[in-house]
């Protein structure tokens, strides 16, 4: 037990130290040279060094005070200090979670002897454990990339403990354990480092490692020794430059030691070294120059400049240099590296640009104008269709009087002059221009001037029309003048003899037809009365162009334009814009704002006076006008109103105090939405628009058209004698099945739709009776008789609803609860009317439209059939289902026997005696 427990100890022994100091308390003393404290005041500096692993996470157990992460101690506030005081920082580390706590006393000292040597412990105990003598190495390193051989010695370390025991040593961190492993190794017994590889220091700069020297009891008698060892660098890496091409733009021109560009190297070698100090350098230009080398670069910063001003992008716009940067200062042991730079040469304006031909003459025609006469072509070496070469033309001399243009044509870069006003040949024969050029951008780099060149126009005479001078005149009068009151009068002249002689005179445009002119004299007119207002004067002006017609052949003409200008006159009064207002009761707005106009101008208009009428005089008891603001007025009743219909007079008159009595028309109502009264505007004295009494028109013919046809279809539809199929006999009759089911007869049949129908001239009446021998026992029978007006009066009976489900049992019928009809026509009539009695209880939901086109599809089908020559009542659908009657078809009866007498009528069996009684 007692060598266990040796052993376990010994273990524990050599496992503290890789813990570190983090988990031990200390003590410290701390003498302040007052009793008060700032706050914020710095009071010790505290070693945590030895309790940090990771990030601290730092608390005192007093809020007074607090502790930053670089150890500094202070007051939160002013303090004051009697004697002493104590506490604690509690410290934890992210990493390993150890805890550790400083207990930190204060103490306040009078006496300066004792405060320098309180002072004295105090600096020592601010360590967190008492530091011993430390065993270190010489400082060492290792070259870099060292050839050899290997494992190479390279340090020892011996702890100061070995003379009295033996120690083993470990050598743990990277380039040992960690990334990257297995660099460097240590003797266990000796303390020797060895280097087993080559190392880089472009990727390995410095190996941070600790060794441990422990007895062989596994005592440690020694801190942790912290071992650094730095690989030194050698040239191993020449200097790249950040691109394989440069590129860059310089002015044609630039001065002496313009900079246009910066080159970048680097270099992986030790920074701050002569390997990485580099040196650039331009070794060759192409192409060469006249001038020699056109470019320098600065050897240190690499930044490459103009070495002459001789730069013309015409002789050449793109330069390539070859540049080296060499480290080692450049000198010639240094390693290097070359790029390439492309100098692109830009264009400047040092080109004037010049005239092909310098001198012109042209001949032009008198008054022509808005056409070209000239093109004048002009070279510029600089670069095409930039503002360095693209012309600027100016007539510097010679266009006074403003009749000449030059503009440049945008493809050719010629200057193009053209006439943009007539020319005067009586005036001037002829008229020199002088013409200059120049570039968008002013010249650089050169002392020419902009050239110039002459241009003579000579004018040509030719016969000219008539001319108005001046062009436009201008007459002033006042609107609403008397028909036939002079304006003024308006003449031309021939531009050759400036007389007046031979020149007739007509309106040629004249929008109103208001004014006429003599055609001798240009004497103008008035022909109707000139209003201001109308919709042909604009800004009070009114144009009227004139013609002037001088003989000759052909007759020339020429135009001029009278401007009348129509002064104002108090011709009409304010009107009210919106007469139809409305007040909500229940709104939030209890007024209307009535708005005015007034045609006239300024002063015959606006400000407008609001007043309300005299009479009667409960207008102004009930109304008040108020908040007048010129072109409206605000209307309010003057106190509560009852809901209704008001027409308000009221006089607006203008600043000349003309106007008129108007009325406003005011509806108060109960609002559903609080602001507008919901279509309650429209009184008793509203009145309904044209399209709304169209709308009514067209319903109220489209109902009459529906009635017509009604009666048309529901009257008139029986009118027609149907031709009958077999002829007239005594004993021909036809059944009809009337209680087909999914639309077959019955809805062909306006009868079946169950909308009862008076037959023209006939009287249907029915009754119940109680027969015995033809019910059988299936309740009532009805009669009916059926009078027409030709053929006299038959008789008939009613089928009721019970028999008719014991018939269905022979597959005859398939309808219930409905009573069915049988008419019995005159012997010699094929037709049969048939109807159903109780007409409410079917089909009730058809509409009148149904029906109607129901009958309409009847009536057709009638037709059709008449103009085949085919009987109406010729085909009927019986559609039976299922089998047959056992004792057939009654219509082979009466088909087959229809040239006989009655005796066929006693062979029936028993079940159809009603039948043939009804026939005989």
């Amino acid at each position: 037990m007692a060598a266990q427990r040796v052993a376990f100890l010994a273990s524990l022994l050599l496992m503290l130290p890789r813990f570190g100091e983090a988990c031990v308390s200390k003590s410290i003393d701390v003498t302040v040279p007052s009793r008060e404290i700032q706050k914020d005041q710095v009071i010790s500096k505290v070693d945590l060094e030895c309790c940090r692993k990771g990030t601290l996470q730092i608390s005192t157990n007093d809020p007074d005070f607090a502790v930053k992460l670089d150890g500094s101690l202070y007051a939160k506030h002013v303090l004051h200090i009697d004697r002493q005081r104590s506490f604690d920082i509690e410290l934890q580390d992210s990493v390993t979670s150890m805890q550790c706590t400083i207990h930190v006393r204060l103490v306040f000292q009078l006496n300066p002897l004792l405060l320098r040597q309180r002072h004295g412990r105090v600096r020592r105990a601010v360590f967190l454990r008492r530091q011993k003598r430390r065993w270190r190495p010489l400082p060492f390193s290792i070259t870099e990339n060292d050839g050899g051989p290997f494992p190479k010695f390279i340090q020892t370390i011996n702890s100061e403990y070995q003379q009295n025991y033996t120690m083993v040593y470990h050598l743990t961190g990277g380039g040992v354990d960690t990334s990257p492993k297995n660099i460097f190794k240590m003797d266990p017994k000796t303390g020797k480092i060895y280097l087993l590889q080559p190392v880089d220091r472009e990727e390995y700069p410095v190996f941070h490692m600790t060794v441990m020297a422990i007895t062989i009891e596994g005592y440690s008698l020694e801190d942790p020794l912290p071992l650094t060892v730095k690989v030194s660098d050698l040239n191993d890496n020449a200097p790249k430059f950040t691109k394989t091409e440069f590129s860059a733009n310089v002015v044609e021109g630039s001065a002496v030691g313009t900079i246009f560009l910066k080159l970048n190297a680097t270099d992986r070698d030790e920074p701050n070294t002569p390997r990485t100090s580099l040196r650039y350098k331009i070794l060759l230009q192409q192409p060469d120059s006249k001038y020699g080398r056109l470019f320098s670069v600065d050897e240190i910063t690499g930044e490459i400049k103009t070495k002459s001003d001789k730069l013309d992008r015409e002789e050449w716009d793109t330069y390539t240099l070859t540049v080296e940067v060499r480290d080692m200062e450049g000198k010639s042991d240094g390693l290097f590296s070359k790029t390439t730079v492309v100098v692109h040469v830009t264009d400047a304006n040092d080109n004037p640009p010049t005239f092909k031909v310098t001198q012109y003459t042209i001949t032009v025609n008198e008054s022509v104008s808005e056409i070209m006469i000239l093109r004048i072509p002009v070279v510029d070496k600089d670069l095409a269709n930039t503002n360095a070469s693209r012309a600027v033309f100016t007539i510097t001399k010679g266009n006074d009087d403003g009749n000449f243009k030059i503009v440049t044509d945008s493809e050719t870069n010629d200057g193009l002059l053209y006439v943009v006003k007539p020319l005067d040949a009586e005036a001037t024969s002829q008229i020199p221009l002088e013409i200059a050029v120049g570039n968008e951008v002013p010249l650089t780099g050169s002392s020419a001037t902009r050239q110039t060149a002459s241009v003579i126009v000579k004018v040509l005479d030719i016969d000219e029309g008539p001319e108005f001078v001046p062009a436009v005149k201008q007459l002033w009068t006042n609107e609403n003048v008397a028909k036939g009151k002079l304006l003024g009068s308006y003449t031309a002249r021939d531009p050759e003899s400036k007389s007046s002689d031979g020149i007739r005179y007509r309106e040629l445009i004249d929008p109103a037809d208001w004014v006429t002119i003599d055609a001798k004299t240009g004497a103008i007119k008035t022909t109707a009365v000139l209003d201001r207002e109308s919709e042909f004067v604009k800004h009070n002006k009114y144009n009227v162009t004139v013609l002037a017609i001088q003989d000759g052949v052909p007759p020339r003409i020429g135009t001029g334009t009278v401007v009348i200008n129509l002064n104002d006159v108090n011709d009409n009064v304010p009107i009210i814009i919106n007469d139809h207002l409305y007040i909500c009761e229940n709104g939030n707005q209890q007024f209307v704002n009535v708005s005015a106009e007034d045609l006239d101008a300024t002063p015959n208009s606006a400000p407008f006076t609001f007043l309300l009428s005299d009479s009667p005089p409960e207008i102004k008891k009930n109304w008040l006008i108020s908040e007048k603001m010129g072109s409206y007025a605000f209307v309010r009743p003057v106190g509560t109103l009852p809901v209704g219909y008001y027409e308000v007079p009221i006089m607006i008159q203008d600043q000349q105090h003309r106007g008129k009595e108007q009325i406003l028309k005011i509806m108060i109502c109960n609002c559903p939405n609080n602001e507008n009264c919901a279509g309650k505007l429209a009184s008793g004295s509203a009145v309904l628009g044209g399209m709304g009494i169209l709308v009514m028109l067209l319903a109220a013919l489209l109902l009459l058209c529906l009635l017509l046809a009604a009666v048309a279809l529901y009257c008139g539809g029986d009118e027609k004698k149907k031709p009958a199929l077999y002829p007239e006999t005594a004993y021909h009759q036809s059944l009809i099945v009337s209680n087909e089911e999914g639309g077959g007869q019955q809805d062909k049949n306006l009868d079946a739709l169950g909308i009862p129908l008076t037959l023209k001239d006939n009287m249907v009446t029915s009754q119940y009776y109680d027969n015995q021998e033809t019910r059988m026992g299936q309740g009532p029978f009805s009669t009916f008789s059926h009078t027409d007006g030709m053929k006299g009066t038959s008789s008939g009976r009613i089928v009721s609803g019970n028999e008719l489900m014991n018939i269905n049992e022979r597959d005859v019928y398939r309808e219930t609860n409905v009573t069915t009809q049988y008419s019995q026509a005159d012997m010699g009539s094929a037709n049969l009317t048939t109807f159903e009695s109780n007409t409410l209880s079917r089909r009730n939901s058809h509409n009148l439209m149904d029906v109607l086109r129901s009958r309409v599809e009847q009536v057709y089908e009638e037709e059709e059939q008449q103009e085949l020559g085919m009987p109406v009542d010729y085909h009927q659908d019986y559609r039976i289902e299922g089998a047959e009657s056992v004792n057939g078809s009654v219509g082979c009866y009466s088909d087959a026997r229809e040239n006989m007498g009655l005796e066929h009528l006693n062979s029936f069996e028993p079940k159809f005696g009603t039948l043939v009684s009804m026939n005989r």
